[in-house]
């Protein structure tokens, strides 16, 4: 021990007995019946068993679900997708651009939703926005990889397009 002025086993930290002289139990046993026990003045008593429970807990949703906003994040991304697609064919000139600005979109539209199914499924979202929100997951997630995946092809094929220096 840290204190050499504490003993073990001193009274001064022993926790008091719960038990009267006659060994029961002073705050849970009683020699009437439950019934008997309750009045109208005991108003913290227990219920009994056969009385429904006074109050259910009902728990409202806190948040807003923001489908809309997660869709047309998820649609902006996979619109410069799209159009990164129609660059690698030569029709647009400043096409490369659009699929790195559709990164953005796709990875906020992927992690936002993300996170509203993890309010969904703990009650703070109602479960009605669950199918759109699940959508605009799967449409951000999507969206991101072909915005990832036409970058690539481009540098690919700006690498492979370039002249020998001599």
């Amino acid at each position: 021990m840290s204190n050499p002025l504490l003993r073990p086993n001193d009274p001064r930290f022993q926790k008091p007995d719960v038990h009267d002289p006659a060994g029961k139990n002073r705050f849970g046993e009683s020699d009437q019946p439950a019934e008997a026990t309750q009045s109208e003045s005991e108003v913290y008593a227990a219920a009994a068993s056969e009385e429904a429970r006074p109050f259910e807990p009902r728990y409202e949703a806190q948040q807003q679900p923001r489908t809309n906003l997660l869709l047309l994040l998820g649609g902006l991304s996979w619109a410069g997708a799209a159009f990164g697609a129609i660059s690698l064919t030569g029709a647009i000139n400043l096409g490369w651009i659009l699929p790195l600005l559709g990164i953005g979109p796709g990875g906020a539209a992927w992690f936002l939703a993300y996170e509203d199914l993890k309010a969904i499924r703990v009650g703070a979202i109602t479960a009605e926005a669950h199918s759109q929100t699940r959508y605009a997951f799967w449409l951000g997630m999507t969206a991101l990889l072909a915005c990832l995946a036409i970058v690539a092809a481009m540098i690919y094929r700006q690498m492979h397009f370039l002249p020998d220096v001599v």
